[in-house]
C-alpha cells in the first residue's frame, strides 16, 4: 500500500502523538503527553511550523515537521527540517522518502534558498535516507550549543 502524503492539520493531533512520542523516545527523552501534545497543538493551529504525515489507510504511519528561518547570506527563506519519523512497523515502505520529497517540494514551493537537518552521528539508517534522497553531509561549518 502507498502512503498519502498530506499537510497535517489540528484534526490528526491524535493520531501524531503517539508518533512525536517515540519519536522522543528514540532521543532519549522521558514521556510528556501533555507538554507535546500542547506543543504540536500549538504549532498546527497556528502555523508556527509546517507539518505533513504519512498516513497508510486511516493510520498516520510517520511525519516530517519544518521550522521556516531566513538567511542574510542567501537572502530568502530557508527550512529547517526539526523533525522526521517513521512508525517503526511501517518502515523500509518508502514512507521516509516520500516526507523528504514532500518538504522538498514545499520548500520549493516558497522559494527557499536551501533547507538543513540535524541528525544523531550514530543514526545511520536515517543517514542513509537522507544520502540516498541526494542530501549532502555538511563540512564547512561547526554546530555550537549554548549552556542555557
Amino acid at each position: 500500500m502507498e502512503a498519502c502524503v498530506r499537510r497535517a492539520s489540528v484534526a490528526d493531533l491524535e493520531g501524531l502523538l503517539p508518533l512525536v512520542a517515540a519519536y522522543r523516545e528514540f532521543y532519549k527523552q522521558a514521556a510528556d503527553e501533555p507538554r507535546e501534545r500542547e506543543l504540536m497543538t500549538d504549532h498546527l493551529a497556528r502555523g508556527t511550523s509546517v507539518v505533513f504525515v504519512a498516513c497508510l489507510g486511516e493510520k498516520i504511519a510517520g511525519f516530517v515537521q519544518m521550522f521556516q528561518t531566513l538567511s542574510t547570506v542567501m537572502l530568502g527563506p530557508q527550512l529547517i527540517l526539526e523533525d522526521l519519523f517513521v512508525d517503526p512497523a511501517a518502515r523500509r515502505a518508502g514512507i521516509a522518502s516520500a516526507l523528504l520529497e514532500r518538504a522538498a517540494a514545499h520548500a520549493r514551493e516558497i522559494g527557499a534558498t536551501g533547507m538543513f537537518l540535524e541528525t544523531a552521528m550514530d543514526n545511520q539508517p536515517a543517514q542513509r535516507v537522507y544520502e540516498r534522497a541526494g542530501w549532502t553531509r555538511e563540512g564547512r561549518f561547526f554546530k555550537y550549543n549554548a549552556p542555557l
